[in-house]
């Protein structure tokens, strides 16, 4: 999962393809939507064994007409790391389509880029707020032991010389009987908490209560205490 991201992230940050003819709603949208600040209030991703994972991003709109609530699937390159939840983004709207305009986000933070504009469609149900990740191990998060962990080290995990969503993570556990270490080899971290992946960083995680070497962080749960004001921010994405 993490992996085909990465390349098609690369892909669409590199390379632009111009409208197609099925595009052109996409086109009218890019050239006559109202662009206006917008809020992230919710992040779902799907993961997807045989392509790139979904991505979409529900949206708090400053319209010209009022406050807009709407929800778009969008794969954002490059830097998706810059849209966690609560970001402040730039979007378009246009009778009912909306979608982001990263080019424009980016622009507007100093990020020089080629990013394009693409999505894939506007939901017609809103996302509800907060960060659905089917990604992560729902049922150890569910029932397994919870308690929190201290990140020790963060490394990048590369395959093939490609960056990946992976890192390898070692952890200093709290337990009842006293902390212990554990390290997570190749840990999925999503785009919207590569910034709280860093050495020092404490994290909520579940451990199976057979395995106590199998550990779950969380990363849903810290991402939407940080977005909340609960825990500080970090400025920059590890590895």
């Amino acid at each position: 999962m993490g992996f085909l991201d990465d390349i098609v992230g690369d892909a669409l940050g590199n390379v632009f393809t111009p409208f197609a003819r099925s595009d052109r709603k996409l086109q009218r949208l890019h050239e006559q939507g109202e662009l206006v600040p917008a809020t992230i209030y919710a992040i779902r991703i799907v993961g997807k064994s045989d392509s790139a994972d979904e991505y979409s991003y529900g949206l708090d709109l400053a319209t010209s007409a009022g406050p807009r609530r709407a929800s778009v699937r969008q794969q954002l390159a490059p830097d998706p790391w810059r849209a966690p939840l609560g970001a402040r983004v730039l979007a378009r709207h246009l009778k009912g389509a909306i979608a982001i305009d990263w080019s424009a986000t980016l622009d507007e933070s100093g990020v020089r880029n080629n990013a394009p504009f693409i999505a894939i469609k506007t939901l017609k149900t809103p996302l509800s707020p907060g960060i659905d990740d089917n990604r992560i191990d729902r049922k150890r998060l569910r029932d397994g032991i919870r308690t929190d962990a201290q990140i020790l080290t963060c490394e990048p995990v590369e395959v093939m010389g490609m960056p990946t969503q992976n890192r390898r993570l070692q952890l200093r556990v709290d337990e009842h009987a006293g902390p212990r270490t554990v390290l997570l080899k190749r840990e999925l971290v999503p785009p919207y908490a590569w910034t709280l992946a860093v050495a020092g960083a404490r994290v909520p995680v579940a451990i199976d209560a057979k395995r106590p070497d199998r550990v779950t962080i969380d990363w849903p749960s810290l991402a939407e205490a940080v977005a909340a004001g609960c825990l500080p921010p970090v400025s920059g994405p590890a590895g």
